[in-house]
């Protein structure tokens, strides 16, 4: 679920199959209890969510064996490409991020659940689009599936709205991010009251598509619009003009910032390492998917119930835990039982829902029945009305395999300029430079 950084490939372990005696009839019968669903079945994973849903699942169906192996994600690559590029039968399902998918379907290792007894195709207008999307291969067909959804927005303190504007509905303070032009605009009119509208400029990566999106690589051709244009500025003028807080997301200082005010330019260091009369600010919001409003929730301290959460430039999503089957797996039918009773099982999504206590499940109909509850962190705001309609806008055919290089050299472009010394004309040639060195296919501007 909430993995904050993880990497590519999946799933550890060599788990080996034991063949005792020979003749036995119980063998047979062994045999035949697993076609039917009835056999143990191995999950491994990166994160504890899964854990819950297997405790759940035997409370349910008695009978049932899960075993959870809950593994670091530095580890995961390597223990998942040994296993199962060795053909072994366990782990049964795999998990991933939609980044990590790619590499296990060309690998090999997920299951066609198109086909029979798993026929996914039927539930298609019961999950969320982009989700249902996301686990298909490069030849369009569905090889895992998500119990969540990760949709983005803006997560923003109602107090400092209301000090700053006299309003905090989040309409309202969505027009104040309708774009990056408008962002800055908004960033001054804080920091002009004392307040920063970002902890970092990290916040307006999620915004490199703008209001009318294009991916990075369309017909080979790199698609440098004119929105993006735009984010190079605006990133630039939130860090030359200290717009921002300067506290790194995951560094002491951010958590802080979300239960009162933090020293300006804390970086990574520990609070306590800073001078106490060090000038200090308060952080107006956060660009972050549904976990990332949870982080906030847990850290917020006495201003719990002093958020909302509104739009931004575009949709975005990120994360999203996606379960698969191993090609290689010896209890199929098994595995799919336990991967439907977490995805496609409404009474599962609800307890989901309370047990999690904000997670955002991909299941619709849950999702329906739940778009009235009011989040009390959020001031009585309906959270998941607004991340269910957030997660229908989410295209996910903007997606593509270059994202991730090319938007690390479009990082690399804009903190040159960022940092002085290089131009912005200089800055994009070098980036259109290193496009086209790893990607020489791609036609880049001249």
């Amino acid at each position: 679920m909430r993995l904050k950084k993880v990497m590519s490939l999946v799933l550890s372990g060599l788990v080996a199959t034991t063949l005792v005696a020979c003749g036995s009839g119980s063998k047979a019968t062994d045999a035949a209890k697993k076609d039917e669903g009835n056999g143990k079945i191995v999950l491994w994973t990166l994160s504890d969510d899964l854990k819950s849903f297997a405790e759940h699942y035997k409370e349910q169906n008695p009978g049932k064996e899960v075993e959870v192996t809950v593994i670091a994600p530095a580890d995961y690559v390597t223990k998942v490409t040994t296993a199962l590029r060795g053909k072994a039968d366990v782990p049964d399902i795999i998990v991933g991020e939609p980044q990590m998918l790619p590499n296990y379907f060309e690998a090999g290792f997920c299951e066609d659940l198109t086909k029979e007894p798993y026929k996914i195709e039927q539930y298609k207008d019961k999950i969320i689009n982009y989700a249902y999307e996301a686990g298909k291969d490069s030849k369009g067909t569905v090889r895992a599936v998500s119990y969540q959804v990760t949709p983005g927005g803006i997560t923003y303190r109602r107090d400092i709205a209301k000090a700053v504007w006299g309003n905090d509905d989040p309409a309202f303070i969505g027009q104040k991010f309708k774009d990056v032009n408008t962002i800055t605009q908004t960033a001054k009119e804080l920091s002009d009251k004392g307040y920063k509208i970002f902890a970092d400029t990290g916040n307006l990566r999620w915004f490199v598509y703008g209001k009318d999106p294009q991916p990075w690589v369309k017909d080979n051709k790199l698609m440098m619009t004119e929105d993006r244009l735009a984010y190079v500025d605006a990133a630039v003028k939130l860090y030359q003009e200290k717009l921002v807080a300067f506290a790194p997301e995951w560094s002491p200082a951010w958590y802080a910032s979300m239960a009162g005010p933090i020293p300006i330019d804390a970086g990574g260091q520990d609070l306590k390492d800073i001078d106490a009369n060090a000038a200090k600010t308060e952080v107006f919001s956060y660009a972050l998917p549904t976990w990332g409003s949870l982080i906030v929730r847990d850290n917020a301290k006495d201003n719990i119930g002093k958020f909302g959460v509104t739009t931004g430039p575009n949709s975005y999503f990120a994360g999203g835990t996606f379960m698969a089957i191993s090609s290689f797996s010896k209890n199929k039918q098994a595995a799919w039982d336990f991967i439907k009773y977490c995805t496609l099982n409404e009474d599962t999504a609800k307890w989901w829902i309370e047990k999690s206590k904000g997670d955002v499940v991909s299941y619709i109909p849950a999702l329906e029945a739940n778009k009235d509850m009011e989040n009390q962190a959020f001031g009585g705001q309906k959270t998941y009305a607004f991340w269910l309609e957030q997660a229908k806008k989410v295209d996910f055919s903007l997606v593509t395999k270059y994202d991730d290089q090319v938007g690390k050299f479009f990082g690399q472009a804009i903190e040159s300029v960022q940092k002085g010394g290089v131009s912005k004309e200089d800055a994009l040639k070098d980036f259109y430079k290193n496009v086209k060195t790893v990607y020489p296919e791609i036609e880049v501007p001249n």
